[in-house]
């Protein structure tokens, strides 16, 4: 193949040299598959099958979109195109695929909105607050929420005339569609406001301990039924309570965590486990990152097998760069395996932007978001040579506003290198989504080639396994489990049980 792109590139140098003009397009076709995301794949006989039967669902709903734009899903803002989602064959297809990991998920934020208020908020000690205009969920009283302030919502909802209506407006706190519909259609900062203000609402609530892991049993049950094998996720480790006034440091809190998902592995067989990124809001000052930089250190020596990253999060465009905590962030370098988010804007050449070069230069492992990369071509390269992974997130960068049509997405041209990606979730209970399934969807059918199917999902499915936080054993270990599952879903693929 290399060959025969030379002799392109020859062709004009060369007056006696003639290729007939469809040989040229084909080959300057097959070359760009092969660099783009599981263009170079290898195919077993199986699944070729299952890429033929793939494809031609793929192909229906592509030509069904030209010649019904209105209702073409991949293009549609997810609020509009769930209910097609929900209903399309492609998608019964990405729901049954074993995703192997979610490397990018905010654990607040990760469980479905309507779990939370039809369970957490049914429970008799749930109470409700309004604090300077914004409502808060807890059990307790807070500094913002004096005794007098606090509603039982559970005779709050006893004296509404409709469950179903004061269900629907507590939810509307802590799920983005749910919201004033002209919200989604305003500015970055704007989203962004109402966006953060959902952690506020849940956060005292879900730092009552009987909550905190309710809450997080739901989390791993979400993505395990949605054939997530292997989580890493965002988490502060902020102090729990218990409704005796009981406290819970970080160690503490990290054992209750680490006890909780070994309860759900022994349950749950084929599910690897999960990781935790210690992370913390941008918004701090230099001596605190050093005291939180310090408290990873501590946390990664005693759990070492738990907490095995280090993450600031945070809107980037309003909030302070990585360069403002630059020595603080060299000096645990050595000790300190970085995951940062990085260029999640549109900017170019601010310092949101800019964020990305210091990343790659603190040696972060993987990128979260890297939205703004395809403006940095020397930082490509150096990111692809490098094996640093970009946490792509679809259906979060455009409901945060940073894309439209998701066909537009950046990560496009990522795929079109082969710089690697994984898909990820972000903060799915926000935006009224559920598991990984709708953003791997985007994946599929807006953000890969559309002669790409099997070999793309192949691809990313894989790259989620090599990604990972995991020890090379616990990756070997990993892909045992995952090879089957994956064979299976190729048998129901070819077998037609999902259309």
């Amino acid at each position: 193949m290399g060959s025969l792109v030379l002799l392109l590139v020859l062709i004009p140098l060369v007056g006696s040299i003639s290729i007939d003009y469809y040989t040229k397009r084909q080959v300057i076709l097959e070359t760009e598959k092969k660099l783009s995301t599981g263009g170079n794949a290898f195919f077993t006989a199986k699944e070729l099958k299952a890429d033929e039967v793939l494809m031609k669902l793929k192909n229906k709903t592509i030509a069904d979109g030209v010649s019904n734009s209105n209702s073409y899903a991949p293009s549609m803002h997810f609020f509009r195109a769930k209910p097609i989602i929900d209903n399309s064959s492609i998608f019964r297809i990405i729901k049954a695929l074993p995703k192997g990991s979610v490397l990018h998920l905010h654990n607040n934020a990760a469980v479905s909105s309507e779990w939370i208020i039809k369970n957490l908020t049914y429970r008799p000690e749930a109470k409700l607050c309004e604090h300077q205009g914004q409502i808060f969920f807890t059990v307790r009283k807070t500094e913002y929420c004096p005794e007098e302030s606090l509603k039982s919502i559970q005779t709050l909802r006893a004296r509404n005339g409709s469950v179903e209506l004061f269900d629907a407006w507590l939810e509307s706190f802590i799920n983005l569609k749910k919201v004033d519909p002209k919200l989604i259609h305003a500015d970055i900062n704007t989203v962004w406001m109402e966006f953060e203000k959902m952690f506020s609402v849940v956060r005292d609530l879900l730092n009552h301990r009987p909550f905190f892991e309710a809450f997080h049993m739901q989390l791993l049950k979400e993505f395990y039924e949605d054939n997530v094998l292997y989580i890493e996720l965002r988490i502060a480790l902020s102090k729990l309570y218990d409704f005796d006034g009981k406290t819970y440091d970080e160690a503490q809190v990290t054992t209750i965590l680490a006890n909780l998902i070994e309860s759900f592995k022994q349950s749950n067989p084929g599910f690897v486990g999960a990781k935790v990124i210690f992370s913390k809001h941008r918004g701090i000052d230099s001596g605190t990152a050093q005291d939180l930089l310090k408290s990873f250190v501590k946390l990664n020596k005693e759990f070492p097998k738990l907490v095995v990253g280090f993450d600031l999060v945070g809107q980037e465009d309003i909030n302070k760069p990585l360069t403002t905590f630059l020595d603080e962030l060299q000096q645990f370098r050595q000790t300190t395996p970085y995951f940062f988010h990085a260029g999640e804007t549109n900017g170019y050449g601010s310092e949101a932007d800019l964020n990305l070069i210091d990343a790659v230069l603190l040696d972060t492992r993987r990128i979260g978001h890297g939205f703004s990369l395809y403006k940095h071509p020397v930082l490509r390269k150096m990111i692809k040579s490098g094996g640093i992974a970009l946490e792509i997130c679809p259906i979060s960068n455009q409901v945060l506003r940073l894309v439209d049509d998701l066909r537009n997405h950046p990560a496009v041209s990522y795929v079109s290198e082969s710089i690697p990606i994984v898909i990820s979730a972000d903060d799915p209970g926000f935006w009224d989504s559920k598991g990984v399934s709708y953003d791997f969807y985007y994946a599929l059918m807006a953000i890969a080639p559309s002669t790409t199917g099997i070999g793309f999902l192949k691809q990313i499915v894989w790259d989620s396994v090599r990604y990972s936080s995991l020890t090379s054993e616990e990756r070997t270990e990993y892909s045992e489990i995952l090879q089957p599952k994956w064979e299976q879903f190729l048998d129901d693929l070819i077998a037609g049980k999902f259309v």
